[in-house]
């Protein structure tokens, strides 16, 4: 049953004596390497959004709000290290070495989204308990929840069945888009009524991230890649999205991790704009 999602391959199929055509690789001893700069990128990020994450759950301070930003985080960074794993560092390893066609996915690639899912999540409690009243925060919790199990059980079902899409990053980004767009809306919402510095903060921070999303699909859809590949220079689109998430985490370092606490239920009933 495991083995199952083996029998996802690329279409068109890659070769495992291709992988290294379409990417740079390195010998060490009997592993291969893929992407060996963009796999130091990707393990950095992972360390730096993992340091973030400590640093709140540090120093929570008793406030629900810097525990959960800390939980998102560490997922995230899990998450993070472990595509780096499956996606880059050692994608020929797990998905290539004797076979001879490459599986399409992995098991640590399953468990990647599912983690990056559930740190979605894990954000949008958070700021729920820095932003929003009490019945918010529990609309929010419950919908942060279900929406999380259910992409968990769509995924583990994908990769048993086993069902591309289903175990897509395509899925995975429309399971989590609704939270980053509500949150987006609600700062936005809050900004008009009230300037206050924080929020503006937060709506840097979600700009950041919407900054990193559209340069990695212009990337991807006008094969920057492909065209800077042919001339024997690496710099992919995951290169450039793990390179603006690290910019985004140390805004988070810098603007947020200071500043990020509860609402009193009393302030948030008022300074929810979409509640």
């Amino acid at each position: 049953m495991f083995d199952n999602i083996e029998k996802l391959k690329h279409n068109p199929p890659v070769r495992s004596d291709q992988w290294c055509e379409n990417q740079p690789c390195i010998e060490w001893g009997d592993w291969t390497i893929s992407q060996p700069t963009s796999s130091v990128l990707v393990y950095v990020l992972a360390l730096i959004t993992i340091w973030v994450a400590y640093l709140f759950l540090k120093d929570h301070r008793n406030q629900h709000s810097r525990k959960w930003w800390g939980i998102s985080l560490l997922l995230g960074g899990v998450g993070a290290f472990l595509a780096g794993t499956s996606f880059q560092a050692f994608g020929f390893m797990i998905k290539c070495s004797g076979k001879t066609i490459c599986d399409l996915t992995s098991w640590w690639e399953i468990a990647y989204n599912i983690l990056t899912v559930w740190g979605a999540g894990a954000l949008l409690i958070a700021i729920a308990y820095s932003s929003m009243n009490a019945q918010a925060q529990k609309w929010s919790k419950a919908y942060a929840f279900l929406s999380s199990l259910i992409y968990t059980v769509v995924c583990l079902v994908g990769a048993f069945k086993p069902n591309a899409f289903m175990v897509s990053f395509e899925l995975m980004i429309l399971f989590s888009l609704p939270i980053y767009v509500y949150i987006i809306l609600l700062h936005f919402i809050q900004l008009l009524k009230n300037k206050s510095q924080l929020v503006k903060r937060f709506l840097y921070c979600w700009g950041i991230l919407a900054l990193t999303l559209a340069a990695y699909y212009f990337y991807l859809t006008t094969n920057i890649t492909q065209i800077l590949w042919t001339n024997g220079i690496w710099f992919s689109e995951n290169d450039v999205l793990h390179v603006l998430m690290i910019v985004w985490c140390f805004y988070i370092y810098f603007y947020l991790l200071d500043v990020v606490e509860d609402c009193s239920l009393a302030s948030s009933a008022s300074a929810s704009g979409l509640v």
